[in-house]
């Protein structure tokens, strides 16, 4: 019998030893997590090297190689996913890319970049800047659109009446105390790219020079300085990407798919290799989402005939970057007690892992592994484990070390869904059982 299957990503569950816990975040409270712990007791659990060893993965090409998709070859930039999980319009020829409100400091002539994120700025108050910006954009005859997504977060889309460039440089060093940077084109393209990527690094720029004269000024920066809060004042771009065409997840897995998301990126993703969204009430990308309905809408979608369900958490992510170590491990009890209501379904396969780890001493994503654990309500090969972290699923895990990309195939597999290698029924190259070619008629 063929089982569903849910896939739950905790976003930037792994970490690195921290001081203070003496352990892990996820090894401090694994004591306490009876429903993931009875998972890993009752499961098959391992390493999943997401990319590579030492390789820090970006959320999105991390949920892309776990979804089976290629980055060598499919892979168009992060921009385009956080687009589309947004909900806005971007045409062929057009070029996204995701930005940080942050804050900067002048000095001579450059421009200091002292908070990523603006001291995550609220939502209401970044949407006027950002509308503000946007008139000055107009004004200036840009041809780029600014929308809000999140918190500090949004989307700058820049339009293609001229022919545009994904493979330009980030403004966004990814660092503080590091002055913002030009985009340039990237050295490795053709030379008939770079004219279009010349083009498309002078309109960021223009844009990124232009947010900061408009918002160091703005009547809610002043306000912002003299609460002691940090300005966002200036807008820092990455991630340039283009719309893309892919394989839709049915054809390349066999299954019918959803997922339960809350933040943009995440659902972009999704909505790019052809997943339906199951919305949920409240769900909202950042710590304060809701947790229960988020298991009520992974349940509902199973009901309503989806065979793959995957589920999206946030909250251990941000915590990690705000450097919050302890906040991240109750955040993951808090998870843990929510998940118990999965495990009540039949016929059913759960992977649970992380996207990728990441340092709460840091504040940045790391290239360490993370745990994985395979769970099924029926016969599955079982550890000598009985704590769900990282040392325990690399010391006593049945399943040793993995790639992101061998995730999909191993819950195709124990959802009874595989075929065997060298097999070849249907013209399509496809894993699963299933697809047939045309019947023989005489």
């Amino acid at each position: 019998m063929k089982k569903k299957v849910i896939l739950v990503i905790i976003d930037g569950l792994g970490d690195e030893y921290i001081p203070e816990l003496r352990d892990t975040p996820l090894g401090f409270i694994s004591t306490k997590l009876n429903t993931i712990n009875k998972m890993a007791r009752e499961g098959m659990c391992g390493l999943v090297n997401v990319i590579s060893p030492g390789i820090p993965p970006s959320s999105d090409t991390a949920h892309f190689t776990i979804f089976g998709y290629d980055l060598s070859k499919e892979y168009t930039g992060r921009g385009y996913f956080e687009a589309l999980g947004a909900n806005i319009p971007i045409e062929e020829g057009d070029v996204a890319l995701r930005f940080n409100l942050a804050t900067v400091e002048k000095i001579g002539d450059l421009l200091y970049i002292r908070d990523r994120r603006a001291g995550r700025i609220s939502g209401t108050q970044a949407e006027k800047l950002i509308s503000d910006l946007q008139r000055a954009i107009d004004e200036n005859d840009l041809p780029a659109e600014l929308h809000h997504t999140l918190e500090h977060r949004g989307v700058l889309v820049i339009k293609g009446k001229e022919k545009l460039s994904r493979c330009i440089s980030d403004v966004d060093p990814h660092e503080t105390d590091v002055p913002v940077l030009q985009s340039e084109p990237f050295e490795e393209i053709s030379k008939e790219d770079v004219d279009a990527a010349l083009r498309t690094a002078s309109i960021v720029n223009k844009i990124t020079q232009l947010s900061f004269e408009v918002l160091d000024k703005h009547p809610i920066n002043r306000e912002r300085g003299e609460q002691g809060l940090p300005k966002a004042n200036i807008i820092l771009s990455r991630g340039a990407g283009i719309a893309i065409k892919l394989t839709p997840f049915n054809e390349k897995w066999g299954m019918n798919a959803a997922y339960v998301a809350g933040g943009p990126l995440y659902k972009g993703v999704a909505k790019a290799v052809g997943m339906k969204e199951i919305y949920v009430e409240g769900a909202t990308g950042t710590v304060n989402t809701n947790l229960e309905g988020k298991i009520k809408g992974v349940i509902d979608a199973i009901d309503k005939g989806f065979d793959f369900v995957f589920l999206h958490i946030k909250g251990t992510d941000s915590l990690s970057h705000d450097k919050k170590p302890r906040l991240k491990a109750e955040f993951i009890l808090k998870i843990d007690n929510v998940l118990h209501e999965l495990l009540e379904l039949k016929d059913i396969v759960i992977a649970l892992t992380g996207d990728h780890s990441t340092s709460s001493r840091l504040g940045r994503h790391i290239g360490l592994p993370v745990p994985i654990v395979f769970y099924s309500d029926s016969t599955i090969r079982r550890n000598n484990l009985h704590r769900f972290n990282e040392m325990e699923c690399a010391e006593n895990g049945a399943l040793g070390s993995i790639r992101g990309s061998d995730i999909m195939p191993i819950l195709l597999d124990l959802s009874n869904r595989t075929m065997e290698y060298g097999l070849r029924p249907s013209p399509k190259k496809v894993m699963y059982a299933g697809a047939f070619g045309k019947p023989l008629r005489i």
